[in-house]
């Protein structure tokens, strides 16, 4: 199977089938959450590690921007992302992001300094969280980057 693909044509022999069911049914939710998503038109799968990371882009009607209707999102045993298709242009790109945006929380949650500059993660900012956020980041980091596709974003 080549990536990316449409969700719609998902079908159960895929790698990891049950979990990335469960992870696209987050992101939707992740993303009906935010008052200006109206609907989900569509979602492309980018990248399947089952419930341990999935990258989807998502086409849905943006009630406070027409042009950016494209998102990515990023979902796993982490707190999910979402970044506009202005930014990272690639899978590896949106993991850098979430990697860079997520240790700026870590860190600031580590100095006991207030996190309302940071990505708003839906996460309350305890050490405890932090720590764990770090060692999925670290993972990220050290294991998934270089060993990962480095699919490009298409629409």
């Amino acid at each position: 199977m080549s990536y990316p693909v449409n969700y719609k044509n998902i079908t159960a022999d895929i790698d990891f089938y049950q979990e990335l069911d469960v992870m696209h049914r987050e992101a939707e939710n992740y993303l009906r959450g935010f008052k200006w998503c109206k609907e989900i038109k569509n979602s492309f799968l980018y990248t399947n590690l089952g419930g341990v990371l999935c990258i989807f882009l998502f086409e849905i009607i943006n009630t406070q921007s027409s042009e950016d209707n494209f998102l990515w999102v990023m979902v796993g045993d982490f707190p999910p992302m979402y970044l506009d298709v202005y930014g990272p242009k690639k899978t590896k790109h949106v993991v850098e992001d979430y990697i860079n945006l997520a240790q700026d929380w870590i860190d600031q949650v580590k100095k006991g300094i207030p996190v309302i500059d940071c990505y708003p993660f839906n996460a309350e900012p305890t050490l405890e969280l932090a720590e764990r956020l770090e060692k999925r980041v670290l993972f990220m980091k050290n294991e998934l980057l270089d060993n990962m596709d480095d699919i490009s974003f298409r629409n």
